[in-house]
């Protein structure tokens, strides 16, 4: 018999089936599938919690940031035993796919030197779902929750 160089039918299929079945797990990994504005609304917002908790921790102050809903238009500012001033002004970028719901004109935090915080819940709602953004009052740890 001859030797023959080369792939069989058989062999082309199977590797072909292995990297279909491959790249059909890594695909929706990478994929948002739409679900991304309320998560990166929230990601925002937390983040955002988030600095004011370490500021007001750190500087043994206390953080109030105060959230337009409408616009997303915040300001933070800290009051402690040296006096109170402005921490940071901005704007938290919705896409406008995503909306926050709330019942409140202004939403509103108060994170303590000690870590806890006082605040508002505030439903982010995206085209493919709503998140419940809250605030731990005895940590101050700021969080989301499917709906």
């Amino acid at each position: 018999m001859t030797s023959r160089r080369g792939f069989t039918l058989l062999e082309m299929s199977i590797t072909l089936a292995v990297l279909l079945i491959a790249s059909g797990l890594v695909v929706p990994a990478l994929v948002d599938f739409g679900q991304t504005p309320a998560r990166r609304t929230a990601g925002a917002l937390i983040e955002l919690l988030t600095t004011a908790r370490h500021i007001a921790i750190d500087s043994n102050v206390t953080v109030t940031v105060v959230l337009d809903p409408e616009t997303g238009r915040y300001r933070a500012d800290s009051t402690g035993l040296l006096g109170s001033g402005p921490v940071s002004e901005g704007e938290v970028a919705f896409d406008g796919l995503e909306e926050l719901v709330t019942e409140s004109a202004r939403l509103t935090w108060r994170f303590r030197p000690d870590g806890g915080a006082l605040g508002d819940t505030v439903v982010v709602r995206g085209q493919e779902g709503s998140l419940v953004l809250s605030v731990d009052r005895w940590n101050g740890v700021a969080r989301t929750d499917a709906q």
